[in-house]
C-alpha cells in the first residue's frame, strides 16, 4: 500500500489536501483484502452499515429506480443476483458499439496520410521470413552443385570434412579418397543419387533420372509484411469509475465499453496494452463523515487501483466487460467492500444509508492528479518510459465512444508516426 500527501491541482473541491492510493494487481485481489480485513477486523458496525446498504439497494431496485444498475432492462433483480454475477451480459450492445468505433476509426485513418505511412508493406526478402515464392525463385532457378565421394557413396560437408586440392582433382585429406562435384536427383522411390558432373549432359542424364536438387541466383524470394515499428508500442488506459453521493454521475457503462473496444482496436494495430480500473473517492470538509489522517479526523481521498488486464495478458473479454462496464459491479459489488476499508483505514462509518451517499466518487480532477500521476511515477520506476499513458472517465454516451476512442487511436498512430519521420531523418551510418 502506498500512503501520501500532496497539494492539488487548481479546480479541485477546496479543502482535499490529502490521500491513500492502495493498488491491487486484479480485482480478486482488492476483494480478498477486504474479505481479509472483515475476518481480522471483525466490526458490529460494519455489519450494521452493511446490511443497511443491502437494504438500500433492494429498495432501489424493488421501486424501479435502477439507472445506476444497469441499462436496457438488464438491471439485477435483487441484491444477491448482483453480488453473484461475473459474466457480462451486454454483448450486443458491445458489439454494435465497437462496429461504430472501427467504422469511423477506419474512415478517419483514410483521411490522413498516417494509413499510408503506418500500414504494413510487402517486402521480399532473404531471410526465409514469410511465405516463400517460388515464381520470383524460379526466375534465376540453377542446379545446385554438392560435394561427391563415389567411393564411399555419400556427399561429403566441406565445412566438416577437409578437402584438399592435386592439379584439378579433390581429395579428401583423411584418407586420400577422390571427391567430385556432383547433382542430387531425388528419384520416384524417394532416394537420392548423386551424378557426377562430367559436362553438359550431366544435367541432363540427371533430370532423366528425377527431380535434380536446384537453387536460386535471386536470394529475395520469402515475402512478408513488414510492420512499420512503433517507437511507443505500450499503451496504459486507465478508467475512473465514478460512483459517489455527490459526483452527479449515474452510469458508467459507457465508460467501460470505450475501454474494452480501446483495447480491441489498439491490439488490432500492433499495440500493447495495460487497463488500470481506480475506483474510490472521498470526503470534502462538508460531509458529515471524515477520514482518519494523522490521527484526525478530515477531508480527504482514498483511491483504490487494480489491473483489468497487463500488458502480456490475452484479453479476458468477459472479465474486462463485466468488471467495467456492468453498472452493479461498480456500484453494488464494490460498493459493498468499502465499510471494510473505512474500518481498515480507521475512517468514520455512515450506518443508516448507502456509503457513497457521504462520498464523493473519482472526478476528472482526480484522474490526472494523483492517479495518473501515481501511475506514471511507477512506470517511470520501473524504467517504462516510453508508455502512452490516457484516461477514460465520465464517457456519456454512445456518440462519446465513438469519438474518445477515434481521438485516443489517431494520436496512438500520429505520436508514432512523428517518431518514425524524427528517426527516420537521422543518418545512423547504416547503408540503405
Amino acid at each position: 500500500m502506498a500512503t501520501n500527501e500532496i497539494r492539488f491541482i487548481d479546480g479541485r473541491p477546496a479543502g482535499y489536501t490529502k490521500y491513500t492510493m492502495m493498488p491491487f494487481s486484479s480485482w480478486r485481489a482488492l476483494e480478498s483484502f477486504a474479505k481479509y480485513i472483515e475476518k481480522t477486523q471483525p466490526s458490529a458496525e460494519v455489519q450494521t452499515a452493511n446490511a443497511n446498504f443491502k437494504s438500500y439497494v433492494e429498495g432501489k431496485l424493488r421501486s424501479g429506480d435502477t439507472k445506476a444498475y444497469g441499462l436496457f432492462g438488464k438491471h439485477p433483480r435483487n441484491y444477491e443476483e448482483a453480488m453473484s454475477r461475473t459474466k457480462f451480459l451486454y454483448y450486443d450492445e458491445y458489439k454494435r458499439i465497437k462496429e461504430k468505433v472501427e467504422k469511423k476509426i477506419r474512415e478517419e485513418l483514410q483521411k490522413s496520410s498516417i494509413v499510408e505511412t503506418m500500414k504494413p508493406k510487402l517486402v521480399f526478402n532473404d531471410k526465409q521470413i514469410g511465405e516463400f515464392v517460388f515464381d520470383r525463385a524460379a526466375m534465376s532457378l540453377q542446379p545446385e552443385i554438392y560435394y561427391y565421394s563415389p567411393s564411399k557413396k555419400r556427399e561429403i560437408d566441406a565445412l566438416k570434412e577437409k578437402i584438399i586440392y592435386e592439379g584439378k582433382k579433390m581429395f579428401l585429406e583423411t584418407d586420400k579418397s577422390l571427391v567430385v562435384y556432383a547433382l542430387k536427383v531425388e528419384k520416384e522411390d524417394g532416394e537420392n543419387e548423386f551424378i557426377e558432373i562430367k559436362g553438359e549432359s550431366s544435367l541432363s542424364e540427371a533430370v532423366n533420372k528425377g527431380i535434380v536438387s536446384c537453387t536460386s541466383a535471386n536470394k529475395k524470394v520469402y515475402l512478408y509484411k513488414e510492420k512499420k515499428p512503433k517507437m511507443f508500442n505500450g499503451v496504459k488506459i486507465i478508467v475512473g469509475l465514478t460512483a459517489g453521493g455527490f459526483t452527479r454521475w449515474d452510469n458508467d457503462f459507457y465508460t467501460g465499453i470505450a475501454a474494452v473496444a480501446c483495447v480491441d482496436v489498439l491490439e488490432s494495430l500492433g499495440y500493447s496494452v495495460d487497463v488500470e480500473v481506480a475506483v474510490g473517492g472521498g470526503r470534502c470538509g462538508g460531509c458529515s463523515k471524515k477520514l482518519l489522517f494523522d490521527n484526525r479526523y478530515s477531508e480527504g481521498r482514498r483511491f483504490f487501483t487494480f489491473t483489468a488486464k497487463s500488458f502480456d495478458e490475452q484479453v479476458d473479454l468477459d472479465g474486462l466487460l463485466y468488471t467495467l462496464c456492468d453498472p452493479s459491479f461498480h456500484n453494488i459489488k464494490f460498493i459493498s467492500l468499502l465499510n471494510y476499508f473505512f474500518k481498515f483505514f480507521g475512517d468514520q462509518l455512515d450506518t443508516n444509508a448507502n456509503p457513497s451517499s457521504t462520498w464523493h466518487g473519482i472526478g476528472d480532477y482526480d484522474m490526472i492528479n494523483p492517479i495518473g500521476m501515481y501511475h506514471k511515477h511507477m512506470d517511470m520506476k520501473k524504467g517504462n518510459n516510453n508508455l502512452i499513458h490516457f484516461y477514460i472517465h465520465q464517457v456519456g454516451s454512445e456518440q462519446d465512444v465513438v469519438r474518445q476512442i477515434t481521438d485516443l487511436v489517431l494520436t496512438c498512430e500520429n505520436k508514432n508516426l512523428e517518431a518514425l519521420k524524427k528517426y527516420s531523418s537521422h543518418d545512423f551510418g547504416i547503408d540503405k
